[in-house]
């Protein structure tokens, strides 16, 4: 077996003349050519992409590397992705959403010029290479190796520092066991309506260790937190268990309709089957938020609302 011969790299068709597919169609496109992994080397990356085809690729075990150069900037909180890979070249530009940076001349200067565009097909191709290393790991695991061996991990994620930081492929290849790697949280986002209504998009982060994903609120803001927590460590942060399952095979969506009298904070983790959840990631807390009680429906009453 070699690289050579089992790796097969095939530029997108075109659509109505034009050589670059918007995300949905490149979808379709991927699949037609049984792909199962996406570069996309231009501009526009929105944070809105994840949500909307996170069941679309998922569900095909696809993953999407999107070069960080977003036309707007992204909403404050905005989390790093969980089905696509955003990255741009370190020291070019970062903000809220991005999920690594990769250093100029990284490996050599092997694969890439000193553009977004570059680096993003670079990542694209060290990602084929370790899932090709490593045949029985998804994307998710080939994503947390990556995060776990990335040079911001270990002080959490920076959005002003390329996120998880840069990549460091041999560390990551080096790594053996799926089951042994760090949880990570999904990639949560949260509105609100006028009747009480919580509205969640869960993108969950679907590495070999996950079993479920788990919902808490918190009465104060959480700090963040650089290691995995048990139950009992959340309840004493002030954590309350609202949720916690698995609707990422139907869904990534998810509505409570909640009461409380004070602003609260919502923290999405992920669950293993040892009752370990992921440490905390400033983009994992969400909020605050004052509810307004509804006049229907069913209700979740938060723990020491009113007191």
């Amino acid at each position: 077996m070699s690289i050579a011969a089992d790796v097969i790299v095939t530029p997108s068709s075109e659509f109505n003349g034009y050589p670059f597919l918007p995300p949905d169609k490149f979808i379709l496109d991927a699949q037609a050519a049984q792909a199962t992994i996406m570069s996309s080397s231009f501009s526009g990356w929105d944070y809105l992409f994840d949500p909307t085809l996170y069941l679309k690729l998922s569900k095909s075990g696809l993953v999407h590397v999107y070069a960080y150069e977003p036309r707007k900037g992204q909403p404050p909180g905005a989390p790093p992705p969980a089905v696509f890979v955003t990255v741009n070249l370190y020291g070019g530009k970062t903000g809220d959403g991005i999920e690594f940076g990769v250093p100029k001349g990284y490996m050599g200067g092997q694969g890439q010029s000193d553009t977004a565009s570059g680096v993003t097909a670079q990542l694209a191709g060290l990602m084929a290479s370790l899932k090709y290393h490593h045949p029985d790991w998804n994307w998710f695991d080939i994503k947390a190796a990556l995060r776990s061996t990335a040079s911001n991990f270990s002080g959490g994620y920076d959005p002003q520092k390329s996120g998880y930081g840069t990549i460091d492929y041999h560390s990551a290849n080096a790594l053996t066991d799926a089951a042994r790697l760090p949880l990570f949280p999904p990639a949560a986002l949260m509105r609100t309506t006028t009747n009480g209504k919580v509205v969640f998009a869960i993108n969950s982060f679907k590495q070999s260790r996950r079993a479920v994903d788990a919902l808490f609120i918190f009465s104060e803001r959480p700090a963040p937190t650089l290691k995995e927590l048990s139950l009992k460590e959340l309840n004493t942060m002030g954590g309350h268990l609202l949720f916690t399952g698995d609707r990422s095979g139907t869904t990534n969506s998810l509505a409570l309709r909640m009461t409380s009298t004070k602003p609260v904070y919502f923290v999405w983790l992920t669950k293993d089957a040892t009752w370990l959840y992921s440490r905390i990631e400033p983009y994992s807390i969400l909020g605050p938020v004052q509810l307004t009680p509804g006049d229907y429906g069913p209700r979740v009453q938060h723990p020491g609302a009113g007191k």
